[in-house]
């Protein structure tokens, strides 16, 4: 009996990345009709600074304590698809429940039906995680992933905007809960629709004699598999202090937007679509940037903004210029983020990614996890100016200890003059040309 094959025909592929596309833009509407105005729902509810860390804190404490059960799990159900579309599904129907609390119950034991209702979405949803980077690596061809994942990415965060606009046009003209309620409905909806896109995605099946090793090494030896790929365990060591500092106020900026700068809940949406906007500007020019010079020099780069966020919103006047603070970061998170996650597909193994993905998102989760937990409680305590401050300073350190321990796939050097987007369109035309002068020659 022969193995099945692991990779998909030039059709199959193609035609895999368009529905990796059409999924991404659903999910993402969906998600930003509900996710950038769960604290702003939580404040409504009467939760304090310290909950509303809670509300992140347990929900990334949970889903990201079990990434590598999570993995294993994936490899003994086999089918990564499957999987993928019946976790999202639960994860949405979940948003349904959420949706009720402000109609049946109040005080403390909303607010954390509400978070424990949060914490639950969150689990469903990280159960397909480790099936779905992986299924992303198996159907994208390596040298191309930059500007693919460039491209979905723009696609995303144009329905992304689009999905937050709305929310907070309803949010501001229903007010609390309706319109909550409405948008948390309606996403369920959309959301429903990109799970039934990603169903119909082609992908190649594991490897059975791959899908044991990982269990394996999965579950009892996953610390000595980390440690004989130095690049892998340095980028994870590394993830962990860079998450603890951006999580340390990440979940707070709405807080602080709405009750230091006085800002309105409804224009939270506007803020929102302000650094979805710049994500989605950014996103060719770093994706060229990713296919030209690597992962790290891209993530060094927008890492230089993403580590001074905190100081932005420190410096932010009045309210209504929180959108400056949010599309000056978002830009260089777009950088970043795009930069990251291409940078785990190729640190790791073909054979064993899922493993490998699972090992990742379980160290820096659990920094995650506990980042908003102690900037929640220290926020109550000394206020959200101190805990921005300090998240800035985390996210500087933890900037330092990467670029010095993870090293680079590529010896290509980046400077200021590389930013420039007439630098990088004569380095592709140059590169066009020498390819063509190589052709030329071997036909002569």
């Amino acid at each position: 009996m022969t193995d099945q094959p692991t990779t998909l025909d030039h059709a199959s592929m193609q035609r895999a990345m368009r529905v990796g596309v059409i999924d991404g833009v659903f999910a993402n509407a969906s998600e930003n009709m509900i996710g950038p105005f769960l604290a702003l729902f939580a404040l409504a509810l009467g939760a304090t600074k310290g909950q509303v860390g809670l509300l992140s804190a347990l929900p990334a404490l949970l889903s990201n304590s079990l990434q590598i059960p999570s993995a294993r799990f994936t490899e003994r159900f086999g089918d990564r698809r499957q999987l993928v579309v019946v976790t999202s599904i639960m994860s949405r129907l979940t948003v349904l429940a959420i949706a009720t609390v402000p109609l049946m119950l109040d005080g403390d034991v909303a607010i954390y039906t509400f978070i424990g209702l949060v914490t639950l979405r969150g689990f469903f949803s990280s159960i397909g995680v480790p099936g779905w980077t992986s299924i992303m690596a198996d159907i994208t061809p390596r040298d191309t992933r930059g500007s693919y994942f460039a491209y979905r990415n723009i696609m995303c965060n144009l329905a992304a905007l689009a999905g937050t606009l709305i929310a907070g046009w309803l949010v501001k003209g229903y007010d609390f809960p309706l319109g909550y309620q409405i948008s948390f409905v309606a996403a369920v909806g959309v959301g429903l629709t990109a799970s039934y896109f990603y169903s119909t995605m082609p992908i190649p099946p594991l490897p059975k004699k791959v899908a044991k090793q990982e269990q394996a090494s999965g579950i009892r030896n996953w610390w000595r598999i980390i440690s004989e790929y130095t690049a892998f365990r340095n980028y994870c060591l590394t993830s962990v202090l860079w998450n603890f500092g951006v999580s340390f106020a990440g979940p707070l900026f709405a807080v602080y937007y709405r009750e230091d700068l006085g800002g309105d809940p409804g224009f939270w949406g506007v803020v929102t679509a302000s650094g979805l906007i710049a994500t989605l500007l950014g996103q060719r020019f770093w994706g060229r940037m990713a296919d030209q010079y690597g992962q790290k020099n891209v993530m060094l780069l927008g890492g230089i903004g993403a580590a001074s966020v905190p100081f932005m919103w420190w410096l932010v006047p009045r309210w209504e210029l929180a959108v400056v603070a949010q599309f000056l970061g978002s830009f260089c998170w777009g950088g970043y983020n795009l930069a990251a996650f291409n940078l785990i597909l190729e640190i790791t193994p073909d054979e064993g990614r899922t493993t490998f993905v699972g090992v990742y998102n379980t160290m820096a989760g659990l920094a995650s996890s506990v980042g908003p937990l102690v900037g929640g409680f220290l926020a109550d305590a000394y206020g959200l100016r101190v805990v921005i401050i300090i998240s800035g300073i985390l996210r500087w350190f933890g900037y330092f200890v990467f670029r010095r321990n993870v090293p680079s796939a590529t010896d290509a050097q980046v400077n200021f003059a590389s930013l420039l987007p007439f630098s990088q369109e004569m380095r592709i035309k140059k590169k066009i040309e020498e390819v063509m002068g190589k052709d030329s020659n071997v036909s002569k």
